[in-house]
């Protein structure tokens, strides 16, 4: 985690600029296509199946068992399974490159194109190179990888920002991207086979798949997986087709600085997702009580966490947008309301979503998904002739909290059984204390100057008065005391390893 968070913030201020020089060096035009392009592509990676997530669960039960055979099995089935996906998704990106000038109607066909040519390529290598980091994160080494990406994605950011200096050609600005990527992806296959001598390729078939039970949770995740690339991609599409490409790049100016942040985010998170697999599988399959203060541990720090996002884009986002891009790309405080709540909701049950993601039982939510899909197209395309991108957006916030309906669901009737109230009422409780901590704080940011020095002193603030409060109100529970144990134990560790 430690290793994550110092690289994600280096990754953070090269794509700052990167976004900048890519606005301004090559247009909303460029810009506009670039967005919608990796929208559409999370669109195709329905043809993903959601084999990853179904073979990840079943992996970390034979990881637990330390059972080489299964595990290689497993593996091989993946690689497989990839590799079919590969060129399903090839198959749809010849398909979809027919909706071009719908979505960005005011792009011209051939810079959009080319963009979605040189993006397929880009995917397409990712599927058939992707593989071997399962293991990686399934055994908690995830940061391994991540060293690689770290060096790989630095030298991606210095060549595109010395393309948008010195050489401003947009089709080596996205090429640059591909070569990278196919490098880090290289690097980890090379590793892989030191790393896991034991984890061989075996012969697999498709009985292999249905004794496996894959092909029975595929039908059910892929209510799954269709319904989140719906959720993750509307608002780009949707503002593309019905607001342009100033808009669209606005709204990108915005996502793209939560994408790095979320980035950073992730890597804090997803260093819990894999202990999480396996102090599900390594017991029963319902919660004992340790069991269960690991939990309501682990969703205090996710409010913990949600509650501060929310608030420091609150205060941050646009004194920060202003100085970074310029007050013409600045959107409403009615957009900046929905995305805090949206980003509040992510991030507050992120560490529910990793139980349930580990649970598997995907028929239990299906529905819940499937109603999450529906209302964000639906309510995006009714409000944002109304509300514009707020419009867009607060659909999204309603959907999102659908899905995280479904979540409380699965966990709370497979593993956590008998403790759903208790959760209700945390949760009620919760949005007390972020409205507090989101007023409060901007209340006292109101008071400082504008300027580099202004918002210096507002990240200060930010960082102090929100966990502050935060802490006024939960320090004194059990669930914090475990917080405080769990990490004293880190430290302890990580100094008798020093």
């Amino acid at each position: 985690m430690a290793y994550a968070l110092a690289s994600s913030f280096l990754l953070l201020l090269l794509g700052l600029v990167t976004r900048r020089l890519l606005v301004y060096n090559f247009g909303p035009e460029i810009t506009n296509a670039s967005q919608v392009v990796e929208k559409l592509f999370n669109f195709f990676s329905i043809a993903e199946f959601g084999v990853g997530s179904v073979i990840s669960y079943r992996l970390y039960e034979q990881i637990a068992a330390r059972d080489d055979e299964k595990i290689s099995k497993y593996m091989s089935m993946y690689k497989w399974a990839y590799r079919v996906v590969g060129l399903a998704i090839a198959l749809l990106a010849l398909i979809g490159a027919a909706a071009l000038p719908w979505i960005m109607p005011d792009v011209p066909l051939q810079t959009g194109y080319t963009v979605y040519g040189l993006n397929t390529i880009s995917t397409l290598c990712s599927y058939f190179l992707i593989t071997r980091r399962l293991m990686y994160t399934c055994t908690q080494q995830g940061y391994l990888c991540t060293r690689i990406d770290m060096v790989c994605t630095v030298l991606n950011y210095l060549a595109r920002i010395a393309v948008s200096l010195w050489w401003p050609n947009y089709v080596l600005y996205f090429s640059v991207t591909i070569v990278f990527n196919v490098c880090a992806n290289l690097v980890i296959a090379w590793r892989y086979r030191r790393d896991f001598p034991r984890v061989r390729d075996v012969p697999v078939t498709l009985a292999d798949f249905k004794e496996l039970g894959i092909f029975h949770d595929l039908r059910y995740y892929l209510v799954h997986r269709l319904s989140n690339t719906i959720y993750g991609s509307s608002d780009t599409i949707v503002t593309s087709s019905m607001g342009g490409a100033t808009r669209t790049t606005e709204l990108g100016n915005y996502t793209g600085i939560a994408d790095s942040a979320t980035n950073i985010g992730n890597k804090i998170m997803d260093s819990f997702a894999a202990a999480i697999g396996n102090i599900v599988y390594d017991k029963t399959a319902t919660a004992n009580d340790h069991d269960k203060q690991v939990f309501w541990s682990m969703d205090l720090f996710s409010y913990f966490f949600g509650s501060f996002v929310a608030t420091a884009y609150f205060c941050l986002f646009q004194p920060f947008m202003l100085l970074w891009m310029g007050e013409q790309w600045l959107l409403p405080t009615s957009f900046l309301v929905a995305f805090c709540l949206n980003e509040y909701v992510g991030w507050n049950h992120r560490m529910l979503g990793s139980y349930r993601a580990v649970l598997g039982h995907f028929e239990e939510d299906q529905w819940f998904m499937v109603a999450s899909a529906t209302v964000n197209l639906a309510l995006s395309f009714i409000l944002f002739p109304l509300m514009g991108i707020s419009g867009a957006l607060a659909a999204t916030v309603v959907a999102h909290c659908i899905m995280w309906g479904g979540r409380i669901r699965v966990v709370f009737r497979c593993y956590m059984k008998g403790s759903e109230a208790h959760y209700l009422r945390m949760q009620a409780l919760h949005l007390v204390t972020l409205a507090v901590c989101m007023l409060g704080t901007a209340a006292v940011c109101s008071l400082l100057p504008g300027g580099i020095a202004g918002l210096v002193l507002r990240a200060v603030v930010v960082c102090l008065l929100p966990n502050a409060l935060n802490l006024a109100v939960y320090a004194w529970g059990t669930d914090a005391a475990y917080l405080r144990s769990y990490a004293l134990r880190i430290l302890q560790t990580r100094r008798k390893q020093s």
